[in-house]
Parts: structure tokens; sequence; C-alpha cells
């Protein structure tokens, strides 16, 4: 049972029903509104929930980040919402474009957080690579499958934790240590993967690998974000094969998520080499989120 404000309390598994019928009845756009985000990084974020004028009102509370607010799910008295999540423990608040625009703005200031920005690409684009702009995409994914005619793209299922945990150990021993590529993101990543894994059908995941000689080389993985959008919490790859990240989001396009019009590839952190990659996409939109202050 979620807690009515000021009462609060960790979230839990259990209260996925409650957050999933709030989150279906909202229009949301950032990929913080998953079910799938919610609760997969609740190791690193420590999530907490309660009810405040009937709406959904979720604390992330990381431990070397800025605390903050989600914008609440529903739109009942949204303005005394906002007024009172704001006053608790100095927390800050993160809204989308379209919540903000709800808000007065003589009463509130509105921050762009660019390194929270999610990147948006239609699905088609994606799949069918056409265009100058992308032939450097189309080079890399022929080199691949001309190297590797033979590889298999797979359903991924809850029982391929033990390869894909493995792979991401090949992944992520390959990054240097920067401080973008800390002790702390290999961990808060890995538990990422294990929660995932472990509540793969109560967050309605799925995804899809590729498979070469019957051994796991990628994968990704995603939640639903709204009837037209898939949000891709995970894309994982073996760096030593040149054209696989290509070839796994072009596959995943062509069949995991071939049932949305758009890709939500989430933010890219404020990490360089993440922000030129994802531009290299030539993103539909960058969905836009803002910090909310008083004036």
């Amino acid at each position: 049972m979620i807690p009515h404000y000021p009462e609060i309390k960790p979230l839990e598994i259990a209260d996925r029903f409650w957050i999933n019928k709030h989150l279906r009845a909202t229009s949301r756009e950032i990929c913080e509104l998953t079910l799938g985000n919610i609760f997969i990084w609740q190791d690193f974020y420590r999530p907490k929930i309660t009810c405040l004028n009937k709406n959904v009102c979720i604390k992330l509370e990381p431990p070397t980040e800025k605390r903050f607010w989600l914008e609440p799910l529903g739109h009942n008295q949204v303005e005394e919402t906002i007024e009172t999540l704001l006053q608790a423990n100095n927390h800050g608040l993160l809204v989308s474009a379209s919540y903000a625009a709800r808000l007065p703005a003589d009463r509130y200031r509105l921050t762009p957080l660019r390194d929270e920005f999610d990147y948006l690409y239609l699905r088609s684009e994606l799949a069918e690579l056409k265009g100058r702009k992308y032939d450097g995409k189309r080079n890399h994914l022929k080199r691949f499958r001309n190297a590797h005619p033979d590889y298999e793209f797979r359903p991924l299922v809850r029982a391929d934790q033990t390869a894909a945990l493995e792979l991401f150990e090949i992944w992520f021993a390959a990054r240097k240590e920067t401080k973008y590529f800390k002790k702390l993101a290999y961990t808060a990543q890995k538990n990422a993967l294990l929660a995932a894994f472990a509540n793969w059908q109560e967050l309605h995941l799925f995804g899809g690998a590729i498979y070469i000689n019957n051994e796991m080389e990628s994968f990704t993985l995603g939640s639903y974000l709204n009837p037209e959008s898939v949000s891709v919490h995970f894309l994982y790859t073996n760096p030593a094969l040149a054209g696989i990240f290509q070839a796994t989001l072009w596959e995943a396009c062509h069949k995991t998520f071939a049932d949305y019009k758009y890709i939500d590839l989430e933010q890219d952190l404020g990490i360089p080499g993440l922000r030129t990659a994802k531009l290299s996409y030539h993103p539909y939109k960058l969905v836009e989120k803002f910090e909310v202050e008083k004036l």
C-alpha cells in the first residue's frame, strides 16, 4: 500500500501494479517514467514513493548526485503538489517539457538539464539507414555482416542472465577508468542488470541478442514508454567485434522494437563520447527535461 504524504516508503516490486496504473493513465515522454527504469536502477537511485493529492510521487536519492522528485503521476492540484514537493527536504524536481508547460512562468524557474535529455529516433530511419547521413553506419553494418555471415539475432529472455552478465563484464573491462567509468558506474550498471533479469516478467521487459557460434556477443533490452515509443535501457556489445553495435541496433529495430514508431535511446549523462555517438544517429528530436525551482 502506498502511504499518503508526508509518510513515504522505499519502493518495492509489489508497488508496480499501482505505479503501472498511474503510468498508463499519464501522458509521458521521458525515460525516467517507464516501469523498467523506475525499478531496475533501484539499488543506485534508492527510490521512495508516496501519494500526494491523489498523485503518485517518486523521490530518488542517489548517493553521489542531487536528490530529486520525478514529475508526479497524475494531474490533481498540480501547483499545490509542486509547492509541497519543492519544500520537502530541499529536493529538486525533474519534469518533462509538457509537464513544465503547465506551470506558471511567473512562479517557477525552469532550468534545462541538457545531460538528461532523451534521444528520440524514428524507428523506420534506424531500420532503413537511408541517405548519405547514414553512409558510415551502413558501412559498419556491411562489414560486420560480411565478417560474420552466420550470426543469429535471437529474442532475449530471462534465462539469458548468465550470458548477458558475462558479456557485460567483457564490455566494461574494455573501458579505461575515467570520471565517467568508475567503480560506482560498474556496480550501478551490474546491479541494474541483475534487477532487470530478476524482475523480467514483472516489468514487461523485452530484448534481443546477437550470437556468433552460439556465443552471445551483444544484447539490448527495453520496455514500453508510451503507445508509440520504446525506451532502450541497455545495449552492450563485445568491443572486439567491429560493427556489432550498429548490427545490434539495426536488428532490434527490424525485430524486437518493430511495433513502435519511436526509439528512445535515453540520455547521454554528459559523457562526451556517448553524446557524439547518439548524435551521429541523427535523432528525430531531443526530449527536453527541466529542473523546477520556485522564483
